[in-house]
């Protein structure tokens, strides 16, 4: 679809200022400027099922083109409604008319993970744009991705282990503060978890983003299509947002408090309690970086945690300001007695 040569793209979003998989995940590496309109409209509730938002953003690669945000969503979390397909159609033709756009490409609204049915919502989308001027290309959706989807909904039964109840509710819990789940949250709360004593037999290395474990990825993916959505195409990215099923959010408390010791289920509860505070992206990044070096080296100073950072990559030598460290490091020494025993 960007390769289409539209003057206008559309962009499939929610409302609340999260690109995070398909469609939309494109328009956000391939258009900042957009992404950053977008995020600033989601924040001051500019943008709601029925409004469209409208940026002009230019690519090397693609040329400049008009990018129609077009809420499918109100939350990445919840499927999509064919009552928003509607009235953001009916906006969409008054855009095209008015603005007098040329041409327009179009993805399959609500139709890859927002769940809507293709045959119903293609003909919509004929329907309301019917008689204009403007060239229209709609695009269908990826046969071979809605076959793995497919798939995933008639996976058969997957049963919980300790290991992956503990990460399970970790997820829900991180996502009650506020945060959304993806594979780097999941990697840092299980970091945390087999810091404070929980037996994940995880293998955690020094990554780009910290310590990083393929073994979370496994769970994830083993667990995909019954309590969470999101791992369907096998090449997940670190701050992609996972789905979890909270129709399972009762199961798996119930083996938290059934299955695990007092012990295990208290490190497992109380995770997010001393994860208060670390829990935006940038943050909980820096805090299991500067964990990890401790955890290697308990004698190291604030300065050599800050210069063990700056050797990690040229990425953690930029981003982490000396106080963000600082606050890390003073966090870690004071508690680590109670925290990892």
């Amino acid at each position: 679809m960007m390769q289409s040569g539209a003057e206008a793209l559309v962009n499939t979003v929610n409302t609340v200022g999260v690109m995070g998989k398909g469609i939309a995940l494109q328009f956000k590496e391939a258009f900042p400027n957009n992404n950053k309109a977008y995020i600033d409209a989601c924040k001051n509730k500019e943008l709601e099922p029925g409004k469209l938002l409208t940026v002009w953003d230019e690519n090397l690669q693609l040329g400049k083109k008009l990018i129609i945000n077009f809420p499918t969503k109100v939350h990445w979390r919840y499927p999509s409604k064919y009552e928003y397909i509607e009235k953001g159609l009916i906006t969409l033709r008054e855009l095209l008319q008015k603005e007098k756009i040329k041409s327009i490409a179009i993805p399959p609204l609500g139709s890859g993970n927002g769940g809507l049915d293709w045959d119903k919502v293609k003909p919509m989308i004929e329907q309301a744009l019917e008689g204009l001027k403007t060239e229209i290309m709609i695009y269908e959706p990826n046969a071979a991705i809605k076959a793995i989807l497919q798939k995933e909904e008639i996976k058969k039964e997957i049963k919980l282990t300790p290991a992956r109840a503990s990460l399970l509710y970790s997820l829900f819990a991180f996502e009650s503060m506020g945060e959304y789940s993806s594979l780097f949250a999941a990697n840092k709360l299980a970091y945390f978890l087999q810091r404070k004593g929980q037996k994940l037999n995880l293998n955690f290395k020094a990554h780009h983003y910290g310590p990083y474990a393929i073994g979370v990825e496994k769970v994830l993916y083993h667990l995909n299509g019954v309590y969470l959505k999101g791992m369907e195409q096998g090449n997940t990215r670190p701050f992609e947002p996972l789905q979890l099923n909270y129709e399972k959010w009762k199961e798996v408390k119930q083996y938290i408090n059934r299955e695990l010791s007092y012990e295990d289920a208290q490190r497992v509860k109380s995770l997010i309690q001393f994860l208060a505070g670390f829990t935006s992206e940038l943050s909980l990044e820096i805090l299991a970086t500067v964990d990890f070096i401790i955890a290697q080296n308990p004698q190291y100073s604030i300065d050599e945690v800050t210069q063990a950072i700056a050797n990690w990559n040229m990425r953690k030598k930029e981003l982490f300001k000396r106080e963000y460290i600082e606050a890390s490091y003073n966090y870690l020494k004071n508690y680590s007695s109670t925290l990892f025993g």
